[in-house]
């Protein structure tokens, strides 16, 4: 096993160390430096004639930031009120110690405006009763209250730092010209923060003109003093709840390279497919390649022991109560009444050939994020109805299939649309689980929601779509390691929260790949790719999820047990630290561990003295510990 570890380490990207963390509309989210993270926000925004704020690097109807290859580089459509619209074009170069990130605004017609402004929002616990520097200008306190017209500092300069009162961070802020600019003690309605404003361009420009900035960010972290041991308190009496594993989504692409890889190198208790059914409606005497090799991955995991979750995105056409009316990516299509017979009898067809000529039948079956319809969209009450036709057909046919209440997207309250299903005793005998997905992320309530749904109804909860940003296809934003460390760190919160029984990571194939195909056909793995490797492989099945604490709020802990194996994740978020771990049991226990440089490290950690073992946690890092201890605990089941 060790000599296979090497062999994985010497295929891994190569590649310098971030120091820019961008979201999928090319606005900056994060500024990296020293094993460390400033989190920020920037955007365009457009100040009307009268101080209305408009953002413009957001998303507006179906318009999308898009990735171009080679630099980073994005560029997207705005409007404006009076039928006003144009483009953006943002991208960002990195080099040994700084990030330039440009911007450029062109407007499609004439735009009058009080100005066109590049803003940055600060975290405001990092900068309170710091000091700005701006070039040519005298130090300026920053202080923890509003200043009169808001502005901390007004002025134009060429550049300006930004320290701390801790003497931690210096952000120092350039421009390849002086630029009017302010810094203001921005608090409203979408929270608070030191923002940034700096003026682009003032009054009219001409269709066509471009109003462009350039601007040098260069983070330093000057405080690299030893940080404080995190207590890391293990409870192996305490069990929380019981989970299966973790798996991935097989949904689109299953012929690329990527899935090959993964299937060959990824653990999967749980996987999840699309029933392809407007491809099915057509091939059903002669199913094509896809729909092949679909089934072949399906009958591979099934028989490697994962359980399975199929889901709908698109119907045939006449399917509809519209048909073609509406564009293939039209949200909250509507199931025809008088077609469900026939919806029925395609999507039974479906499920008994593969289990005739494949041996294959999945757990679960739903309509893909059907509470906004992506793409059949159901209401809680026809979501019930939804449920007790497809239960009950599946149950005639003999299959085993069971049914999956919600399977929906966003976290924000969306537990309360399976409440009407669940409410319904008919509905809820076809029921098998419970799901969401967890884009955009939520808070530890939000999450917290959805474990009590699924623990009232006594049935397991999965996150059959584990991501954080669904906006990613358009930008491949997942071949950077911080969108890994985002991953990681959402998937700690779930476990510490939600409590699921098995997770599907979006997605283990090219789309969201979690590697590169190389000229020769070969895959050649992202950092993150053995981020989710130490979650898939490294915790046992069927294990206990067992209580465990840490002292600080950056370090996130979770630990499973089945028949006296334990893993423990232990995810750093910040600077390099000595970790203590209380409370381990004896045994011979193993780390591994991985940063954006070097990944999958495996060593010894020796045997804990009364239970307690202390190690380095490297800065940004995924440190799994594993034993086989002495003496088996067994497994106590559960939801």
């Amino acid at each position: 096993m060790r000599k296979w570890a090497l062999v994985f380490l010497i295929c891994s990207v190569a590649r310098a160390e971030e120091k820019i963390a961008i979201d999928s509309l090319g606005r900056v989210i994060g500024l990296l430096s020293g094993g460390t993270k400033l989190t920020v926000s920037s955007g365009l925004v457009a100040v009307l004639a009268g101080g209305q704020r408009i953002p413009l690097q957001v998303r507006q109807g179906s318009q999308r930031g898009i990735r171009r290859e080679g630099p980073l580089a994005w560029s997207g459509s705005f409007a404006l009120p009076g039928a006003t619209a144009g483009q953006y074009r943002v991208s960002a170069e990195e080099d040994a110690s700084s990030v330039r990130y440009t911007a450029a605004v062109t407007p499609g017609s004439a735009l009058d405006l009080d100005a066109l402004e590049f803003v940055v929002d600060l975290p405001r616990g990092v900068f309170a009763n710091g000091r700005l520097s701006a070039h040519g200008a005298a130090d300026v306190a920053i202080p923890t209250t509003k200043p009169p017209d808001g502005a901390v500092y007004r002025g134009e300069t060429a550049s300006l730092r930004l320290d701390d009162a801790a003497g931690k961070w210096m952000l120092n802020v350039a421009f390849e010209k002086p630029y009017p600019l302010a810094l203001i003690d921005r608090y409203d309605t979408l929270g608070r923060s030191y923002q940034l404003r700096v003026t682009m361009a003032r009054g009219r420009l001409a269709p066509g003109a471009n109003a462009t900035l350039a601007t040098t960010f260069g983070l330093i972290v000057k405080n690299t003093a030893p940080q404080p041991p995190v207590h890391v308190t293990l409870d192996s009496s305490r069990v929380r709840f019981h989970f299966d594993g973790f798996g991935g989504n097989y949904c689109f692409s299953n012929g690329s390279p990527v899935t090959a890889f993964t299937l060959d190198n990824l653990k999967s208790a749980w996987a999840r497919y699309e029933l392809k059914a407007t491809a099915w409606d057509t091939e059903r005497d002669n199913p094509g390649p896809v729909l092949r090799k679909d089934f072949e991955t399906m009958r591979r995991l099934q028989q490697a022991g994962a359980k399975s979750v199929i889901s709908i995105w698109w119907l045939p056409e006449r399917l509809y109560t519209d048909p073609n009316q509406k564009t293939r990516n039209d949200h909250f299509r509507i199931i025809d009444r008088a077609k469900w017979n026939d919806a029925l009898d395609l999507v039974g067809s479906y499920l008994l050939y593969a289990k005739r000529e494949y041996g294959v039948e999945p757990d679960l079956f739903s309509f893909n994020e059907a509470n906004v319809g992506v793409y059949v969209g159901f209401t809680p009450e026809t979501h019930a109805e939804e449920i007790k036709k497809f239960g009950a057909y599946f149950q005639k046919l003999g299959l085993k299939t069971k049914m999956l209440l919600g399977d929906t997207t966003g976290l924000r309250d969306t537990h309360k649309w399976v409440l009407a299903a669940a409410a319904d005793p008919e509905a809820m005998q076809y029921v098998g689980a419970v799901a969401f997905h967890s884009w955009g992320g939520g808070t530890p309530q939000n999450y917290t929601d959805w474990g009590d749904v699924a623990e009232w109804l006594k049935l397991p909860l999965l996150v059959d779509e584990l991501g954080v940003d669904g906006m990613s296809h358009t930008g491949r934003l997942w071949d950077a390691y911080d969108y890994g460390m985002r991953e990681a760190e959402m998937t700690q919160e779930l476990l510490t929260y939600a409590r699921p029984q098995g997770t599907q990571y979006w997605e283990f194939t090219s789309d969201y790949a979690l590697g590169r195909v190389t000229s020769e056909g070969k895959v050649e793995p992202y950092p993150r790719f053995w981020l989710i490797k130490h979650f898939n492989d490294l915790t046992p099945q069927q294990s206990d999820a067992l209580a465990i604490a840490s002292d600080e709020s950056s370090v996130l802990v979770t630990a499973f047990r089945a028949q006296g194996s334990y893993a423990l994740h232990v995810l750093n978020l910040g600077l390099v630290r000595e970790a203590v771990l209380a409370g381990l049991p004896d045994g011979d226990w193993r780390v591994t561990q991985s940063t954006e440089s070097k990944q999958f490290e495996s060593r010894q950690a020796g045997r804990p003295g009364d239970g307690t073992l202390r190690l380095q946690l490297p800065a940004r890092s995924l440190v799994t510990l594993t034993t086989q201890a002495a003496g088996n605990a067994p497994s106590s089941g559960g939801r």
